[in-house]
């Protein structure tokens, strides 16, 4: 028998966490046509094309495949083809996405930091500054969900004497040290994520909400084969979820629907997942803040409450007034289910 989440039927409270699995398909999506400097957030099926990674493949004299970024670069680590050339790439890849910066206006990584509570977690693969910027920008409205890179990030630093991680200008509390950059790890097959302290604590992070999730959220990654390591860490946890029966898997994705069902039919049980191609359709942004009380109300209870999905804001301060009810049930202690109030001027149609 599978066990129940940690609801309450009396609060309508679910403590359960909602774990997010963020891939570089997330970014792509918050930013189809550039950031705010224009910079194209780069895919590994074109990140030689965007970043210009073939200039420095072609003054290397390297014969290789430019088609197939993993590959090639898989080759130059393990066969230490060109370390001059891994070098370059490294930094010229580093360089490109520390640059890049959120725009003023709310984008979907403050939409997402803000659906989610503290109990629940977001665990990224991408080297962009996207989440951590719209985590920090957010942060003082209410106490956000945790955040963990799980490839490293250009935007985060850490002292790993002291075992402290804030932002690439932060210093140690501890020390008082500025921190020093996160590895990054590059799309090799066989990945140690073992051996760097900073990288290992936060798989650590994440494997253990895996083990009592209520919903997995997979937005944008597609469990490449150059990262056959990753998925196995987060299968052998997710397996050994004592409310796995119950639980429900998203994916969001614009590839066909048995391509993903092929990639992830280890992940759910039965029926219970959900394919989209927009994150907006999901318990995520239908219920923000209460996703996982949305679903247990709707399963568990047969008394399914009615969608509360964002309105699209202008501002950063309309999307906060907007959730402020929310923030304030959290402060009493029971969840009422009632959607936000919708004041005029403040959204926009279409989400």
């Amino acid at each position: 028998m599978p066990t129940l989440p940690a609801f309450d039927v009396k609060t309508n409270i679910n403590k359960s966490p909602h774990v997010v699995i963020l891939g570089a398909g997330a970014s792509r999506a918050a930013f189809p046509n550039g950031e705010t400097s224009g910079k194209i957030i780069p895919l590994m099926n074109d990140i030689m094309d965007v970043i210009a990674l073939k200039d420095i493949i072609e003054s290397e004299g390297i014969n290789a495949d430019y088609s197939n970024f993993e590959a090639l670069y898989d080759d130059l680590v393990t066969k230490n083809t060109n370390l001059e050339a891994v070098k370059e790439i490294d930094e010229k890849v580093y360089n490109y996405f520390s640059s890049m910066r959120l725009p003023p206006e709310p984008t979907l990584y403050d939409y997402l930091i803000l659906s989610l509570r503290k109990k629940d977690i977001i665990a990224s693969f991408n080297w962009d500054p996207f989440l951590a910027q719209a985590f920090r920008r957010n942060m003082h409205i209410v106490e956000p969900p945790r955040i963990v890179f799980l490839h490293g990030n250009v935007e985060i630093g850490v002292c790993i004497e002291h075992r402290q991680k804030g932002y690439i200008s932060q210093r140690c509390g501890v020390c008082q040290k500025y921190l020093t950059k996160t590895k990054l790890l590059y799309p090799v097959k066989h990945k140690d994520y073992n051996s760097d302290p900073f990288i290992l604590n936060e798989w650590e992070e994440l494997r253990l909400q895996l083990n009592y999730a209520y919903i997995l959220t997979i937005f944008g990654y597609s469990a490449p084969n150059t990262d056959v390591e990753a998925k196995k860490l987060m299968l052998e946890v997710w397996k050994k979820n004592s409310t796995l029966e119950l639980a429900e898997v998203d994916i969001i994705d614009k590839k066909e629907r048995a391509e993903l069902e092929k990639t992830w039919e280890d992940f759910y049980h039965s029926h219970h997942y959900g394919i989209y191609k927009s994150i907006f359709n999901t318990f995520l942004f239908r219920f923000p803040r209460r996703s996982c009380e949305a679903f247990a109300m709707a399963t568990l209870q047969c008394d399914p409450w009615h969608d509360n999905p964002f309105p699209k804001f202008k501002t950063l301060d309309e999307l906060h007034r907007w959730l402020q009810p929310l923030i304030d049930e959290e402060n009493e202690g029971k969840f009422s289910g009632v959607p936000c109030n919708r004041e005029k001027g403040v959204r926009e149609k279409g989400v």
